[in-house]
């Protein structure tokens, strides 16, 4: 009976031991499930995205999301209250929800106890454990995540509403191309979840072809584009509060018909055609003019010359009545003959504007020779060996009247002590030459002379004909007459 008694009351006893127990359980679980609904830390920053933060189901983890890189840490009243029961501790790389502390490599944020600002680059996390003084177990983990986010945009073509989605390069960098129509008014539209709104974008635009950009921040759309046609563009987006993201689409503006590479060619090459064609045709007419030009001044050269056999003629014919008037027939007879082969010559060259310096001088011989019987003067012809005179071409009977001047006006009163002397040589001056008609005789040239006015004249007309060359005459009177003929820059030609 005490036996059953005593059971009985031990029974009783485990029963309300269990009973306790239970309910100590119960309370304790009651307590720990009010925790996860307790804020133990407070985040700010720019870039904190807000909606993205997330707690599990056994309210142990906290995901807070952020874009940009600074972010602050701060204990709340709560942890502070708690000071003497819970305590925080915040490391870069932690890793799973056990406190695995000897396995896991995790370096201190370094964050005093009032918490604080610190930055995170893309991809970086950071854990923040609320623990335990007593026990170190875990009673919540913050888990802080910085991630990379990129704008999504669309472009717009204004004039058909056509859309093309610039999808965003990866982190490795690769930018994305868009080819537009020349004409159209492109515009750029901010595609962003929820999660990304009131974000600010910035861009800079870069017309590649001038340098010239444009830069703005927008947190709604890009406002519309006048692109240049036959242009390439640059264009560098990223949010504002992750700058590191940089993403970059090239626009390429298709030329107009009018700008394409085959156009500009056919334009050259009517361009090219008709400038040859004009530049052809004004050489060809300035060529006919300059020889038309030239053929009148070789006519009017002639012309002049011409003029002269006649008036070389007829002094010969009165030359030869002369002897023939003081019965000096065999010299008149001589000298019509030797007239007669230098008429034959004089006719044969009257056509050629130029003729050889030899040729020209052998009939100057022949000329003084049929004037020395007439007049009985000496003469002799002086020619510099410096001188080719079978390559040098002078105007043909230039030296002609200038003898006759010389017989008639210097020669013909001194008989047998005049003297008559015709120098071919070399000027001082590069490319030139000269020639002196001199005597001995006092005579005051005329100028007005039907023969010297003719040469002067001759002289003028074959000076317009070479412009590279030219002649002068000059009359030097100190000792006898000398009539000098200067051919400049005549020996290059």
């Amino acid at each position: 009976m005490y036996l059953i008694r005593l059971e009985m009351i031990l029974t009783k006893k485990f029963n309300t031991l269990i009973l306790f127990l239970f309910a100590f359980v119960n309370g304790v679980h009651a307590w720990q499930s009010n925790l996860p609904s307790i804020t133990y830390m407070r985040f700010d920053g720019p870039g904190l995205l807000v909606g993205q933060m997330k707690e599990t189901q056994n309210g142990l983890l906290v995901t807070v999301v952020t874009a940009g890189g600074f972010i602050g840490i701060h204990p709340t009243s709560v942890l502070n209250n708690l000071s003497d029961k819970i305590y925080y501790r915040a490391y870069f790389n932690g890793g799973g929800l056990h406190n695995d502390s000897n396995q896991t490599k995790k370096k201190q944020t370094g964050l005093p106890a009032q918490g604080g600002q610190i930055y995170l680059k893309v991809n970086d996390e950071v854990f923040v454990d609320i623990l335990d003084k007593q026990t170190n177990t875990l009673v919540k983990r913050y888990e802080i995540k910085r991630i990379r986010i990129i704008p999504k945009i669309t472009l717009s073509h204004k004039h058909d509403e056509h859309k093309t989605l610039v999808l965003p390069s990866h982190a490795g960098g690769s930018s994305s191309e868009v080819m537009v129509a020349p004409g159209d008014e492109v515009q750029f539209n901010i595609t962003s979840g929820e999660n990304f709104k009131g974000l600010e974008v910035e861009y800079t635009l870069v017309n590649l072809k001038t340098k010239r950009s444009e830069y703005r921040i927008i947190d709604t759309g890009f406002a519309p584009f006048r692109l240049l046609a036959n242009t390439e563009y640059e264009l560098r987006y990223n949010y504002v509060d992750q700058q590191e993201s940089v993403q970059t689409v090239y626009i390429r503006v298709k030329p107009y018909w009018y700008q394409s590479i085959i156009t500009y060619a056919i334009l050259i090459t009517v361009v090219v055609a008709i400038g040859f064609l004009l530049v052809t045709l004004f050489l060809r007419n300035k060529i006919r003019s300059s020889e038309k030009k030239q053929k009148k001044l070789e006519t009017a050269a002639i012309r002049l010359q011409s003029l002269l056999n006649p008036h070389f003629t007829f002094n010969a014919l009165s030359s030869i009545q002369g002897l023939m008037n003081t019965d000096r027939i065999d010299e008149a007879n001589n000298y019509l003959q030797e007239f007669s082969s230098l008429l034959r010559q004089t006719l044969a060259n009257n056509q050629h504007v130029f003729n050889s310096l030899d040729r020209e001088l052998e009939m100057m011989r022949m000329y003084v020779k049929l004037e020395a019987l007439r007049f009985n003067f000496s003469w002799n012809f002086d020619i510099s060996p410096e001188l080719n005179i079978s390559n040098i071409e002078i105007p043909t009977l230039l030296l002609q009247p200038l003898i006759e001047n010389s017989v008639k006006h210097g020669l013909s009163k001194l008989g047998d002590k005049g003297e008559l002397s015709v120098i071919c040589k070399m000027s001082s001056k590069k490319d030139t030459f000269v020639i002196v008609v001199e005597d001995n005789g006092t005579w005051v040239s005329n100028n007005s002379g039907y023969g010297l006015s003719l040469t002067f004249e001759r002289i003028l007309t074959i000076n317009k004909m070479t412009k590279d060359r030219k002649i002068e005459l000059d009359f030097d009177k100190k000792s006898g007459t000398k009539a000098i003929l200067t051919f400049h820059n005549w020996l290059n030609n």
